[in-house]
């Protein structure tokens, strides 16, 4: 099993960043106990506050709008592999986030993307080489009980993740390193309490994304052929089209692909 810190995750409702405040004048005392007028003390912090989590609470499609595919290739390079679009498609959801929170510069957040990107593809890599197999035996029964030493509720994870089989036990270290990665790369450029509840944010909606797209309407198809061509999924997924090698734009030698392996 790859060994990685135990990610200390606070659910949504115990986030700071959704905690209700009493309705309060701004001049009455402030909520905090401090003594001070609202306005002087906590106003501006609970404003912020609302405002992120109005955004939050918007329905936002996945897209390359935060990660492109442009930006994901010129980093990973040929060949793109179903793995790789899972990938991108959890970056851009790390990306949101970012976004929202509104914490990070745009150039900071991008390197904070990369530095996720990283982490996820050196787990990867172990994950491929990994006595368990958890990638080649996707419904293996599998015990969680080192999970669950390292201090893990499994029961307060969605019931389709609880079912202890490889392939959960894949997402549920998966998502928890990648949401310590961005905790700890979020630490070293703001407060740690917001960056905590950044990463556990991330965490949630990761963990949604997973249950309702992967495991609900895909069949974790990413992860069952994970080695497999996804350059045509990468030309939906992008703002802009990829060039085409069936029409020429590009050649199979470049993307390391075969004809046989594009969808159309």
């Amino acid at each position: 099993m790859i060994k990685s810190d135990v990610f200390n995750i606070k659910n949504y409702e115990d986030t700071k960043i959704i905690e209700l405040k009493p309705k309060l004048g701004r001049n009455d005392l402030c909520h905090c106990g401090s003594g001070k007028k609202y306005k002087k003390c906590c106003a501006k912090k609970d404003e912020e506050e609302e405002f992120i989590r109005n955004r939050l609470d918007q329905i936002e499609t996945i897209s390359d709008k935060y990660f492109t595919v442009k930006e994901y290739i010129e980093l990973a390079g040929y060949p793109l592999r179903k793995f790789d679009f899972f990938l991108i498609e959890l970056l851009n959801i790390a990306g949101s986030i970012l976004y929202k929170y509104n914490k990070t510069d745009k150039d900071k957040s991008k390197e904070v993307i990369k530095a996720l990107y990283n982490y996820a593809k050196d787990f990867y890599s172990k994950c491929i080489k990994c006595e368990y197999e958890c990638l080649k035996t996707p419904e293996k029964n599998i015990s969680f009980k080192s999970l669950i030493d390292k201090g893990l509720d499994i029961t307060s994870l969605p019931e389709e993740l609880q079912k202890q089989t490889s392939m959960s036990f894949f997402y549920i270290e998966f998502i928890n390193g990648l949401s310590f990665k961005l905790e700890e790369e979020l630490g070293k450029e703001i407060d740690k309490e917001i960056a905590n509840d950044m990463a556990a944010t991330a965490y949630w909606s990761i963990m949604d994304s997973i249950v309702d797209n992967c495991m609900g309407e895909c069949g974790n198809e990413c992860l069952v052929e994970h080695e497999h061509n996804a350059y045509c999924s990468f030309c939906s997924f992008a703002s802009e089209h990829l060039p085409c090698p069936k029409k020429g734009n590009i050649s199979y030698e470049v993307i390391k692909e075969s004809e046989k392996d594009m969808i159309h």
